[in-house]
């Protein structure tokens, strides 16, 4: 069962100190301030209105998945409720804080509020962040997943994305030409796991790893290149935990549907091509060739 998205549109994380996590988003990882009230702070990415989103409000890490019409809107909503999955349609005030004409929210076996939305605002002059970080899209989303069978289930039967590659029980999902915008990695704890922005290629990776080194920003993981997608990426860890990477030269193309998902070896090599050490478990593996 497939649906038709227009993009990853947003990212909600539930943070501490909402001006700490500004501090963070837009002097380190360079994005650009946007709307903000008492218990929202919005960060911009490109020509969205927010790509991402830190709260106090304790409204629950979410991402949202933009639909083309209502139409599907109403096909993703009736698959949800029949397997089971709790469903809530927005109302005129939750539309007017998301920024968008109609949505749901879906919970997910692993806890992040799935919001699928559409008629998201969008804005009509560039991004600019307070540094050249070289950011060109919000890219993907990462989960930790206690039950990843139930997890892969939800994302592929009722949201219908398509699975693109395993690495072990490891799974990256396609809504796009983009190699993945979604993976899921079998976890000891459930929720978010980290979130990837774009740059424009290699040379930006490797110029906001020298960056984040000089800031004392520790490195979650990379520099490396990731076998499945191709990306060449760094990640450093930013509020809430979430690990925050950028990446460059993902796969993208019709040419990764047409060959279908591939699996991977459960090691840490099917993580990091280039061997790069990391003390991410979830990026370990479980065995070394």
């Amino acid at each position: 069962m497939s649906t038709t998205y227009r993009d990853l549109r947003y990212l909600r994380v539930d943070v501490d100190d909402l001006c700490a996590a500004t501090q963070f988003a837009t002097e380190v990882f360079g994005l650009q301030p946007a709307d903000r009230d008492e218990t929202h702070a919005r960060f911009r990415s490109d020509s969205r209105n927010y790509a991402l989103c830190y709260t106090t409000a304790g409204d629950g890490h979410a991402l949202g998945l933009t639909v083309n019409d209502p139409a599907a809107l109403a096909d993703i909503e009736r698959r949800a409720n029949d397997a089971g999955h709790g469903v809530r349609r927005f109302g005129e005030a939750d539309c007017r804080l998301h920024q968008i004409k109609q949505g749901i929210a879906i919970s997910s076996p692993n806890g992040v509020i799935i919001e699928i939305i559409w008629r998201p605002l969008t804005l009509g002059w560039r991004y600019h962040g307070p540094r050249d970080a070289g950011i060109v899209d919000f890219q993907a989303v990462t989960h930790a997943c206690k039950d990843i069978a139930a997890n892969e289930i939800f994302w592929t039967n009722v949201l219908g994305l398509r699975v693109t590659d395993w690495v072990g029980d490891a799974v990256f999902l396609a809504l796009d030409e983009a190699h993945h915008r979604i993976a899921l990695y079998p976890s000891r704890r459930d929720g978010l796991l980290g979130a990837t922005w774009a740059v424009e290629d290699k040379n930006n990776v490797m110029q906001n790893w020298y960056f984040l080194q000089k800031q004392q920003m520790p490195i979650a993981a990379g520099p490396g290149r990731q076998p499945t997608s191709n990306a060449i990426f760094v990640t450093t860890v930013g509020p809430g935990g979430l690990l925050m990477s950028y990446a460059a030269e993902m796969d993208r193309g019709p040419h990764i549907a047409v060959r279908g998902p591939r699996q991977f070896a459960d090691t840490a090599r099917s993580h990091c091509a280039w061997g790069s050490p990391t003390e991410q478990v979830e990026f370990q593996g479980r065995a070394e060739p």
